[in-house]
């Protein structure tokens, strides 16, 4: 029997994607001061007929097409991101659509994307960073832009973007200066755009779907100027990232290991449209217990660098304070001193390995008996291998001291994509470098308690 072919549930409409025609080019070069004879819309059919020949024509066509938002226009809700449609595509979504599109834009966003691409073996994730310098008149130097940019965007899929939808895409690229009395064409610019492959109307459902992102940055020196064969130097920078997904199993594993790993804030740093929005939360949570195996303690917990389809994180519990020595020196008149090993570390029972992929912090205030110490621990790489070192005490005449180790208790808590659970697996001590000492011991079975 054949393997049945994996499909996507998604319910989109048929539509006509947007055209740039010559009267809608005209409007674009006159709104940014261009009005020389190169933009009669005789020569500007000549011009876009131009650019429609070196556009490629590929498989991957687009449901939904997003540009930032400008002043007075009203954002889509239910994403993070100030975006507003900027063109129509070859499909138009429902609700359902648009769910997949919050996951999209959390995935597509840059310093996700580039997380994943870094962190994950198996995130096919593609990306393009092209720059041309080159001089030309203005007219040519936008014409030329259209082609980089189609290009660009359409060589960061595999099997390429449809061409009715690169069209509609770049409809509406040469937007307007803020200052119109600028010398120099300079303006940055990105879309959004949602993808879908194969997609049956009948069925409603895709070979796959996915997310393309295309930021660019066009300079035309002197624009305006029109002096006969004056040639405008033109730089055009363009970043091109995607991702397409054939599996939801596969996407949902790519999301809880990112919204692992950048926790509850993310969309984080400056830039782009989401100025403003919190930066990375970098702080895990210590629970007195442990918790159920949920979204919930998967998202409050120390991630673990990714090896497989499935997203592992290490649940932090039951903090505590261990015993590693003590120096009764009331009955002498000299200092006394011992030194002990100490290890730190995560220390598992059997041979399991973990890779704390990046910096966390956590901390909490610990009362045991009458004694009351804070943990502050900061995650990093060097405690995904248990390392023991010497440490001295020394104890004045005449005093007694008692010294302590902070301890935590671990499991491993791991999301099966392909089930949509949460599992724990192998647990395990984290011995910390917090070292505490006091007068008169702990008494035998005091239990301990997070306070704060």
């Amino acid at each position: 029997m054949p393997i049945p072919r994996k499909t996507i549930k998604i319910d989109l409409s048929s539509a006509k994607p947007t055209e740039l025609t010559p009267d809608v080019l005209q409007k674009q070069l006159n709104n940014i001061g261009l009005t020389c004879k190169y933009t009669d819309k005789k020569m500007l059919a000549k011009f876009i007929s131009e650019v429609e020949s070196t556009i490629p024509d590929g498989l991957i066509q687009t449901y939904k097409i997003l540009k930032p938002t400008e002043k007075g226009e009203i954002r889509i809700k239910g994403l993070v991101g100030d975006w507003t449609e900027s063109s129509v595509g070859n499909w138009e979504p429902d609700s359902t659509a648009l769910g997949y599109a919050a996951d999209l834009e959390y995935l597509i966003y840059a310093e996700h994307f580039d997380w994943l691409r870094a962190n994950r073996p198996s995130f096919t994730g593609t990306y393009d960073h092209e720059k041309f310098v080159r001089r030309y008149d203005s007219v040519d130097a936008i014409k030329d832009a259209f082609t980089s940019l189609a290009v660009t965007a359409s060589s960061a899929l595999i099997k390429g973007l449809n061409k009715d939808s690169i069209k509609s895409v770049f409809s509406n690229a040469i937007s307007p200066l803020n200052d119109a009395s600028a010398k120099d064409y300079n303006k940055k610019d990105s879309r959004v755009v949602f993808l879908v492959e194969n997609y049956d109307p009948i069925k409603k459902e895709a070979d796959a779907i996915g997310v393309l992102a295309v930021d660019w940055h066009l300079i035309i020196k002197d624009y305006k100027e029109k002096k006969e064969a004056m040639k405008h130097d033109t730089t055009l920078t363009v970043d091109a990232r995607a991702v397409l997904y054939s599996d939801l199993n596969v996407m949902n594993a790519d999301l809880a290991a990112a919204k692992a790993h950048f926790k509850g804030n993310a969309f984080g740093g400056k830039g782009g449209q989401l100025d403003g929005i919190p930066v990375k939360d970098t702080t895990v949570e210590i629970y007195d217990q442990r918790p159920p195996a949920d979204a919930a303690a998967f998202r409050k917990s120390l991630p673990l660098a990714a090896d497989s389809q499935k997203a592992q994180v290490l649940v932090l519990f039951s903090p505590d304070l261990q015993n590693i020595g003590s120096i009764d020196n009331t009955h002498s008149k000299a200092t006394s001193s011992y030194a002990k090993s100490v290890t730190t570390g995560f220390i598992f029972s059997s041979t399991q390995k973990i890779d704390i992929g990046a910096t966390f912090e956590a901390g909490v205030v610990l009362v045991k008996g009458k004694f009351t110490v804070g943990f502050s621990i900061s995650f990093t790489e060097q405690y995904s291998t248990a390392t023991t070192e010497t440490i001295n005490f020394t104890v004045p005449p005449g005093e007694k001291a008692f010294t302590y180790q902070g301890t935590l208790r671990s499991q491993i808590l791991e999301y099966d994509p392909a089930t949509d659970l949460y599992h724990y697996k192998a647990e395990s001590r984290f011995l910390t470098p917090i070292m505490a000492t006091t007068q008169e011991p702990i008494a035998s079975g005091a239990k301990a308690q997070i306070v704060r």
